[in-house]
């Protein structure tokens, strides 16, 4: 029963790094086309290769900090455990520190190259989210023209998008340069406004075009 314990304390120590992975991945790539058998099997792939790659440094940082345990230490595991077990201790806590911080760069790094990379954090949602968040082939961001309900007309760059199941509760919210036409003769306005909130009850129609210029950094 111990050696059990123990085994199950060991697979959960190298999934944790395979979950920190998708939980970064998934802040900028919207799942969609990604399986659940391709999922699992790379919750414990990276998690595995992350763990050996915090093991490793840990072992040669060993090398030139005494008090970490070295390779020639795992060789002689039972009795160095038993004689030091404080150093055990702290390197399984480095090297699941640096396992961690492995993946979740790993899962930022691929995320942000995903093509459907946005620049907000996305979730799983609809094929809406999907084509407001896709950019063409030369890089450029989607410039929206979101007809409503109520015969006005605004436009603006994405800055997030609801997923609810329900279309009268996928919201959207525009970012500047904001710009409203009608309704009916009300030419074409640009609004002050840096942000704006469309309610998915009252849109009809949306359009999409990819301008030349850049949309403006979410800090701006």
């Amino acid at each position: 029963m111990p050696g059990s314990v123990v085994a199950a304390v060991l697979l959960l120590a190298a999934m944790t790094p395979g979950f920190a992975f998708h939980q970064a991945y998934r802040r900028f790539s919207a799942k969609g086309s990604r399986t659940s058998v391709t999922e699992v099997v790379e919750l414990f792939s990276v998690g595995a290769l992350a763990t050996c790659l915090g093991a490793l440094v840990s072992a040669l940082l060993a090398e030139w900090i005494p008090y970490l345990v070295s390779l020639k230490d795992v060789a002689t595991a039972p009795a160095d455990a038993a004689e030091r077990p404080w150093s055990w201790v702290v390197s399984g806590i480095l090297t699941m520190t640096l396992s961690m911080a492995a993946s979740i760069w790993a899962g930022r790094y691929v995320g942000k190259r995903s093509p459907q990379r946005r620049g907000e954090r996305l979730r799983e949602g609809t094929v809406t989210s999907w084509v407001l968040t896709e950019h063409d082939a030369d890089g450029r961001w989607p410039f929206l023209a979101v007809e409503l309900s109520d015969g006005r007309l605004v436009e603006g760059y994405l800055r997030h998008v609801s997923h609810d199941e329900d279309p009268a509760r996928r919201d959207i919210v525009l970012q500047r340069p904001v710009l409203w036409t009608g309704p009916g003769d009300i030419p074409r306005t640009l609004s002050s406004a840096r942000m704006v909130v469309v309610p998915g009850s009252l849109i009809r129609v949306i359009h999409l075009r990819y301008p030349h210029t850049e949309p403006p950094s979410p800090s701006t």
